[in-house]
């Protein structure tokens, strides 16, 4: 006779189990397939300026999220037939995706990655256990969370409208706006530029002149002048040095320093 078991009997066995490995339960029920609906709510992370304008998913905290980090997507192996689910709390099954297929990585996360691929119920996005999927070796993880921490770093310069040293042309003119005079040189070493923003400020002038009947009257023409102006160097791409005038205060006020941008592919 073939004997049943409740299913408080079987999460009684799971709740041991994960405490001889060392993982709280939320993780080893996500990782065996065995994640029941859990009563919490995601928590959303502060959106960066590049990230409001880029997109409205609902991030899981912690997670590093690979849209708008890296230029083109990368593709893993689910090994087995994986059950996945909508955010790492297991709130809502999905489906189960099919065996020896190729996924698209979406995001990272401390014991799960967030993949799109195909499911028994159709075409998917969730979390599924790392242990089910081949592809992401270790050293790829760790370049996607530094890159991930440099480009919070750089939304958080650009919400500022700050420079550092180590930005790239194109974040200095997220951050700055076109600048007013570019110079580039170009040698054996490679492209040079130089960016120069220029600010101006509106002095009144204060004229007497004469109408037709030869009256005097009092006339004002206001000239630009310039109050201030930033030079930024960049070598090899980033910015190498910044050098401004007072009151212009486009760097933070300790200096900071952007890591180079890591190259993935």
């Amino acid at each position: 006779m073939k004997q049943s078991h409740s299913p408080g009997w079987r999460l009684a066995v799971l709740s041991l189990a994960t405490l001889a490995a060392g993982l709280s339960l939320v993780e080893a029920q996500l990782q065996t397939g065995q994640l029941q609906p859990a009563q919490q709510r995601l928590i959303p992370i502060r959106k960066s300026k590049a990230d409001r304008e880029g997109s409205s998913l609902m991030q899981e905290k912690g997670a590093v999220y690979l849209e708008g980090l890296v230029t083109r997507e990368i593709k893993v192996k689910v090994t087995q037939a994986a059950p996945i689910y909508a955010n790492l709390t297991g709130e809502r099954w999905l489906g189960n995706l099919f065996p020896n297929q190729e996924v698209t990585l979406l995001a990272i996360g401390e014991k799960a990655y967030r993949v799109r691929g195909q499911a028994k119920q159709g075409q998917v996005a969730g979390w599924i256990g790392k242990a089910m999927v081949e592809g992401v070796s270790p050293e790829l993880e760790q370049n996607l969370a530094k890159l991930h921490e440099r480009q919070l770093l750089v939304n958080d310069l650009i919400d500022k409208q700050q420079v550092a040293l180590g930005m790239t042309n194109d974040e200095v003119m997220a951050s700055l706006g076109p600048p007013d005079k570019r110079n580039s040189k170009v040698d054996k070493d490679g492209r040079n530029d130089t960016f120069e923003y220029i600010r101006y400020q509106k002095v009144p002038q204060t004229q007497t002149a004469f109408d037709q009947f030869g009256r005097p009257y009092q006339s004002v023409t206001y000239l630009m002048v310039e109050t201030g102006k930033a030079t930024i160097v960049f070598e090899k791409g980033v910015v190498s040095s910044i050098e401004e005038s007072e009151g212009l205060n486009l760097q933070a006020p300790t200096v900071r320093i952007v890591p180079p941008p890591i190259i993935i592919f």
